[in-house]
């Protein structure tokens, strides 16, 4: 007889994430594929990703592993349309499958899996659950309409000032020489054909927003006010959400995505803009969704637990 097995799998815009672990939590198997993000590769590719990954975890355990439970956290796909579209790929790998946003993961990490959540990688969401099971979300629009405070957001500010700077329309800043070597730019508006180069994924323009957490850090002053102004913006969807969710003075808060976790002064500029309305700010960084997720589902399961 075989031991239960829990999957927990974070899928973005940039890569999917596979986590197994035992019934005790312990991991087993990890793997590690491309985009699962629906919005961005279709829901074929990404159920394509997403059943290959997870068969990949289990290959690693061998021919007889079997998974008892798995919660896929799927960013750009967490309407019940994506769910149904992609459930076909992979409802035959567990008994029990759960969809979600890729932001709900991150709740196995708080105190009965309530409060709020922020996820700032490659886009950006807000998510929270309180103590009724009522959930609420704001932000996770996607880069052409919104993904506040995310890579792509400091990117996409960072072109902007760029091209104010070349125009004679803004400040001078250091992010235009920066640029222009990072990609050996050899006149200004060729970034116009880098940029929208139809190789280039909404992933390669994410990774470039470093260059402005280098350059405030090195303290170019407009790179500071764009990194200022990111902050308080993902700071405002997260306050959005807990409003609804009656937070008014305490707020446990969970912090995932390569931004946050990687970048400690974006991280407190967003902790500072939020202290500001909830004094007691308790929050945690969650540094791996797919594995918090993979052992809440084993603690629920031996403790009988309905899933939040």
């Amino acid at each position: 007889m075989t031991r239960p097995l829990f999957a927990g799998i974070d899928g973005g815009g940039t890569k999917t994430e596979v986590v197994v672990v035992n019934a005790v939590g312990r991991e087993v198997s990890r793997v590690q594929s491309s985009a699962s993000n629906a919005a961005v590769v279709g829901h074929d590719a990404a159920g394509a990703v997403l059943r290959d990954a997870v068969s990949r975890a289990l290959q690693n355990l061998g021919p007889d592993a079997r998974l008892e439970a798995a919660w896929f956290g799927l960013s750009g796909s967490d309407r019940p349309e994506d769910h149904r579209r992609l459930r076909p790929f992979v409802e035959d790998l567990a008994p029990t499958i759960r969809f979600t946003n890729d932001a709900e993961l991150a709740l196995g990490a708080l105190p009965g899996s309530c409060g709020v959540v922020i996820v700032s990688g490659t886009g950006s969401i807000a998510f929270g659950r309180d103590a009724t099971g009522t959930r609420a979300r704001a932000g996770g629009w996607g880069q052409v309409i919104g993904d506040e405070g995310s890579g792509y957001d400091l990117a996409r500010r960072m072109f902007a000032a760029y091209a104010w700077d070349v125009d004679g329309r803004g400040p001078s800043t250091s992010l235009t020489l920066r640029l222009t070597e990072h990609w050996s730019l050899a006149e200004p508006y060729q970034l116009i054909a880098r940029v929208y180069a139809p190789a280039m994924t909404k992933g390669d323009i994410a990774s470039v927003g470093r260059i402005v957490l280098e350059e405030a850090a090195a303290g170019d002053p407009v790179s500071s006010s764009l990194l200022d102004d990111a902050a308080k913006e993902l700071a405002d969807t997260a306050a959005a959400v807990a409003r609804r969710l009656g937070f008014v003075t305490t707020l446990p808060l969970a912090l995932t995505g390569s931004l946050v976790i990687h970048a400690e002064a974006f991280r407190t500029q967003v902790l500072a803009h939020l202290g500001e309305t909830w004094p007691e700010l308790s929050w945690q960084v969650v540094d791996d969704p797919a594995l918090t997720a993979a052992r809440f589902l084993a603690r629920s399961v031996a403790s009988r637990e309905v899933l939040p």
